[in-house]
């Protein structure tokens, strides 16, 4: 664009640096204000023994310590006593205003113990990351009760291995208290979250240590040092502490082949099956990715701009600190990865150094471009089709600065492509389209300031005589007063670009009405760090944003969960200090500013109803809904939780932060509709997922079989009777069998067996890599086969028993339930003589008897398996001599 609004903005930079030099005089007095109690200003969880915590008062009073007791409460301790340890320390002497009070390890570095006011080697001084710590006033070691001053951490929950939230934890870090906190945290119970009020630093920082001052977070560095955990595949590994709150790191710059979609390849099929071409080229990614790394060597990690994936995971080049090899590179030259890079692309050296290794790979037929066994589909083909999902980035070519549609990326040579997330990303770029079509809003809106253009698109908005509209790459101003259109209309302009007060405009009277009320934009849903030039003079919509003030000129001070920004509402339509679920208008410019403008009261929703979990369901995805239901499963994953919830009619998963929730609470969340690899779920904010009550009971597990899994059950609790587990994957998929067929058991904490036969499992019904899963939630959830525990307490006769008995050989054959017979009755059965042969003739006899069976001889051969039943039951009783033998029951 032109320079106009480039002048005015580093104009505002530049007053900003000014003022910000005026005020260095005045910046070092950390409080205007005074505390309202003691608290914790230091926390040092570092290396070895490097532990410390620092106590600050800033009351304007001398403090008597002794009032006071710091206690930490290990690995998810309650305040119940004898739930867990709580290690206390009691403190002495005075702390005089303005002063602070070091807690240190003995065995820390000197550098710590220098500051350090008492020192001790204690469980107490040993705390972790996960353990949380307590500054008590008048404590009482015996209740573990006293006045809550101050804490760090959940008491009650072991968060693993810290509180991470972004890049801060309460791991392997130094935490300072932001200078605006001026009292403690009092609630010991509540979902912690260490960016609401500290800073980190990095591990075994000590230099602020028995100090009161501002300090100013780190910027994110270029590159970090990591130890390798595992390989996950040919483009992902996990790493042994989390950086910038991710312990996995996904490949920058390159694709390798997929490995989710099967358990195994045909090796008769890799050349002519896409699926099996995949698999196979995955898992030989996979494999020589492990010959380069291995668990517990140490990388450098070189990270992108935009540092973390929409997964939480760490965007890297893998540098082998051992002898610097590039392994990101080194997958590309080998042939198991091919290029993939998306704009901003970052180092052109960098570009070209990885596209000069793919066309070196091609020429030399490696890996992917073999001509025996080349890969079928690149990566991104294979996933376009494989989850259904198309082409969605448009392709550049960096060597004729053209791009193509998403359908026709094979025209752009592999060593030549970009990915831009949108037709406008290519334009602001400065690609040029490579096919025809007519005027687009984006070629206006990054043509230089005075073009002559045409623009074409649907009205959004109108504020007096400028027309906001808007089509499928980009938004402009048309101002004029040649016509009188309305919003939906879609209206055709041609004339010269200018500037006002920063704002693009298009200023003519060549203006036409190409087609009236054709349609209303959908708002784009953004947060508020996505307002920028890109936005502007679009439709947006924000959520649950708080407004914290106004202006004389009614610009409201507004803030989601990204940030702060203005909503501009001369209509007045929003009060201070309320906030609303949903805040829709157009992106303005003025005054240096960004800004969203509400059309009218339509366009402002201080809460949206509630509605069950199937009318949620059957939203359309991306659609905001707000729910009610009781957690039924919660399960850690990715940094959250992904609580499986339901009402009457349906279940879903809500994916939040740690609310604290427990299975039989009923929680609400506020979201919009998303799938994750065909999962539907709800991925609310912090302040839009709440518990509102506590153990309100769990529904029933459904009973279904294995024909029934479907998405109208997907989410919920249900059980499945009488299933047999027969093989399992390296994914702790277990494969299961019932009387219906085949089903699949996901459980990471390998909660079944393979070869035993269950009574019953419970879990919840998940979806994930193309199919429903059972995942059950402890081990109370799988109950295994007893034939004759009812039995032997008295509830089931034998008769009950044998027709079990011939309902298992009908399900899994007559070898599974001979040795299930076997095993069961060899659990408990002693009798005078040889009570394994004793067993062995009962288990023949009984599937003798089976085999005969037939509708004519049914009955008979069904007497016959309880008498054989009774009969081995009796020399059970007369060589023992009793007739309860329930405490001998497996």
């Amino acid at each position: 664009m032109g320079g106009m609004k480039s002048m005015r903005r580093a104009f505002s930079l530049l007053l900003s640096f000014l003022v910000g030099l005026s005020m260095l005089a005045i910046a070092n007095p950390v409080q205007a204000e005074t505390n309202s109690s003691l608290i914790f200003s230091e926390y040092v969880e570092g290396s070895g023994y490097n532990k410390a915590i620092e106590l600050y008062n800033g009351t304007g009073e001398p403090i008597d310590l002794p009032d006071y007791t710091v206690v930490s409460f290990t690995n998810g301790a309650s305040q119940d006593p004898g739930d867990g340890y709580a290690n206390e320390l009691n403190l002495s002497g005075t702390l005089e205003d303005g002063e602070v009070y070091v807690i240190a390890h003995s065995d820390a570095d000197q550098a710590i113990l220098d500051q350090a006011d008492v020192t001790g080697s204690s469980y107490f001084y040993e705390f972790n990351g996960d353990d949380a710590v307590v500054l008590f006033q008048n404590y009482d070691e015996s209740t573990r009760q006293g006045t809550v001053v101050d804490s760090i951490g959940k008491v009650g929950e072991d968060p693993g291995d810290g509180w991470t939230e972004n890049a801060t934890s309460t791991k392997d870090t130094t935490l300072v208290r932001k200078e605006t906190v001026l009292a403690g945290d009092t609630d010991v119970t509540d979902a912690y979250d260490p960016t609401d009020e500290w800073i980190a630093l990095p591990k075994d920082t000590f230099s602020n240590l028995g100090k009161y001052e501002s300090v100013q977070p780190p910027e994110p560095k270029d590159e970090y040092t990591a130890t390798v955990e595992r390989v996950v595949d040919g483009d992902t590994i996990k790493i042994e502490s989390s950086i910038l709150g991710a312990d996995t790191v996904r490949y920058l710059n390159i694709d390798t082949p997929e490995t989710y979609h099967m358990d195994s390849y045909d090796s008769s099929l890799i050349t002519t099956n896409p699926n099996h071409s995949q698999k196979y080229h995955g898992v030989q990614a996979t494999e020589h990715l492990q010959t380069l790394l291995q668990p517990g060597d140490e990388v450098t990690l070189d990270v992108s701009e935009k540092v973390t994936d929409d997964y939480g995971r760490l965007l890297a080049e893998v540098i082998r600190t051992s002898d610097g090899l590039n392994t990101n590179l080194n997958m590309v030259e080998k042939g198991y990865a091919v290029t993939y890079f998306i704009a901003p692309i970052g180092s052109e050296e960098t570009y070209q150094m990885y596209q000069q290794a793919a066309k070196t790979a091609q020429a030399n037929n490696f890996g992917i471009w073999s001509e025996e066994t080349p890969l079928l589909e690149l990566p991104f083909e294979f996933r376009a089709r494989y989850d259904q999902k198309g082409y969605s980035k448009y392709v550049g070519n960096s060597e004729t600065n053209q791009y193509v549609r998403p359908a026709n990326w094979e025209q752009v040579p592999v060593e030549n492509r970009i990915f831009f997330w949108t037709e406008q990303e290519a334009i602001q770029a400065g690609y040029e389209p490579a096919f025809e079509r007519g005027n687009k809003i984006a070629d206006a809106r990054y043509a230089p300031e005075g073009s002559n253009v045409a623009v074409q698109g649907t009205v959004i908005a109108k504020d007096d005589k400028n027309y906001y509209i808007q089509d499928d790459t980009a938004g402009i101003v048309v101002r004029t007063d040649a016509v009188n259109a309305s919003i939906g209309d879609v209206i055709r302009a041609s004339g010269n670009t200018e500037e006002y007060y920063g704002l693009l405009q298009v200023v003519t009277d060549d203006v036409t009405i190409v087609e009236e009320n054709a349609r209303e934009l959908e708002p784009k849903l953004i947060d508020a760090n996505d307002l920028g030039e890109s936005l502007e003079s679009q439709l947006v919509s924000l959520q649950t944003v708080s407004v914290e003030s106004v202006d004389k000129y009614n610009d409201f001070q507004a803030n989601d969960k990204s940030g702060s920004f203005v909503i501009n509402s001369d209509e007045n339509l929003l009060e201070v200090g309320t906030t609303y679920d949903t805040i829709t208008g157009y992106v303005t410019y003025s005054f240096g500013q960004y800004k969203v403008v509400p059309r009218s009261a339509d366009d402002i929703v201080k809460d949206i109803p509630a509605v069950s979990i199937q009318e949620a369901r059957e939203s359309t995805i991306g659609s905001r809904v707000n729910i009610e239901g009781i957690v039924t499963a919660a399960f850690p994953t990715g940094g959250k939780i992904n609580y499986y919830v339901q009402d009457e009619t349906a279940g879903i998963v809500v994916r939040a932060e740690d609310l604290g929730a427990n299975v039989g609470d009923r929680i609400q969340a506020k979201a919009v509709t998303e799938e994750y690899f065909d999962l539907l779920q709800l991925q609310p904010s912090e302040q839009n997922a709440t518990i509102i009550e506590k153990d309100v009971g769990i529904p029933q597990a459904k009973p279904i079989t294995s024909n029934e899994f479907s998405e109208e059950l997907e989410g919920q609790l249900v059980k499945i009777n009488l299933a047999e587990v027969t093989d399992v994957d390296a994914f702790h998929n277990y494969t299961a069998q019932d009387e219906q067929g085949t089903f699949v058991i996901d459980s990471d904490n390998d909660l079944v067996e393979i070869d035993k036969v269950y009574e019953s499992i419970t879990g919840v019904l998940t979806y994930n890599y193309d199919e429903y899963k059972i995942m059950p939630r402890s081990a109370e959830d799988v109950v295994a086969l007893n034939l004759f525990e009812d039995h032997l307490d008295g509830s089931m006769t034998l008769e009950n028993v044998a027709t079990q008995l011939v309902e298992l050989e009908a399900m899994f054959g007559s070898d599974k339930v001979g040795k299930l017979l076997d095993e069961q009755l060899s659990s408990f059965i002693t009798t005078n003589g040889n009570t394994s042969q004793h067993i062995d003739s009962t288990v023949h006899h009984i599937l003798k008897s089976m085999q005969k069976m037939n509708n004519d001889k049914e009955e008979k051969e069904m007497k016959k398996i309880e008498h054989e039943l009774e009969k081995i039951m009796k020399k059970d009783e007369k060589s023992n001599g009793k007739k309860d033998k329930g405490n001998k029951a497996a």
